[in-house]
C-alpha cells in the first residue's frame, strides 16, 4: 500500500472548510505538529531521488511518531510509507544520525483533518509557508488515477486547484530557507 496525495496551496482555509463540512466533512479540533524530516547524508538536496528513504520524525500534543517515506519513481507525491509511535525523539534522533542521515527539514504546522468516503483531508497551515489543503488515499491503485479522482472531487465542490504542488513540505521548506 502506497500513500497517494495531492497538495493544494489555498488563500482562504475557512472557505475551504465550510465548503467541505457543507459536503458532509467533519473537521477535527486543530492539531500542532512538529515534523523533522531527515535524509541520507551523500543526498545534497531534497526532492531526494525516487525510492530514496526519507525519515521523520513527528511530534504532536504526548505522541512522537517515526516514519519512513520513500517516493515512487514515477511521483513524488506516492510514497511507501511505515510508521510507527515511539517513546524518546531525542535517542530516536541519535539513531538515525548514526545510521547516516542528516536533517534538511523542521516545520511545524496547524492541521485539521477529517475522512470522506476513503479519502483524508488536511487543511494545514504551515509556518513560514502559509497554507494548504492536502488530500490522501492509502491505496495499491495508480498514483495518476488516483491523484486525478482527488482533483475532480475537489473540482465537484468547486475548489480551487490551480495551486496544485507536486512536492511536500520539507521540499517547499529547503527551497525557501535552504537546508536546516
Amino acid at each position: 500500500m502506497k500513500e497517494v496525495e495531492i497538495k493544494i496551496q489555498i488563500i482562504n482555509p475557512e472557505e475551504i472548510i465550510k465548503t467541505l463540512e457543507n459536503n458532509g466533512c467533519v473537521f477535527s479540533e486543530p492539531i500542532v505538529q512538529r515534523d523533522t524530516v531527515y535524509i541520507p547524508n551523500e543526498q545534497l538536496t531534497v526532492p531526494v531521488p525516487p525510492e530514496v528513504n526519507v525519515l521523520r520524525i513527528r511530534r504532536q500534543k504526548d505522541k512522537i511518531f517515526l516514519t519512513l517515506k520513500r517516493p515512487d519513481v514515477n511521483n513524488h507525491l506516492s510514497k511507501l510509507e511505515h510508521e510507527l509511535e515511539i517513546a524518546d525523539a531525542e535517542q530516536m534522533t541519535e539513531i538515525i544520525k548514526l545510521l547516516g542521515f542528516k536533517v534538511v527539514a523542521d516545520t511545524t504546522k496547524t492541521r485539521r483533518k477529517c475522512k470522506i468516503n476513503d479519502y483524508e483531508i488536511c487543511v494545514d497551515h504551515v509556518e513560514g509557508l502559509g497554507d494548504f489543503l492536502e488530500m490522501e488515499k492509502i491505496t495499491d491503485e495508480d498514483p495518476l488515477v488516483v491523484q486525478n479522482a482527488l482533483l475532480e472531487f475537489l473540482l465537484k465542490l468547486k475548489i480551487d486547484t490551480s495551486q496544485k504542488m507536486d512536492v511536500g513540505y520539507d521540499v517547499l521548506y529547503v527551497r525557501k530557507h535552504g537546508i536546516k
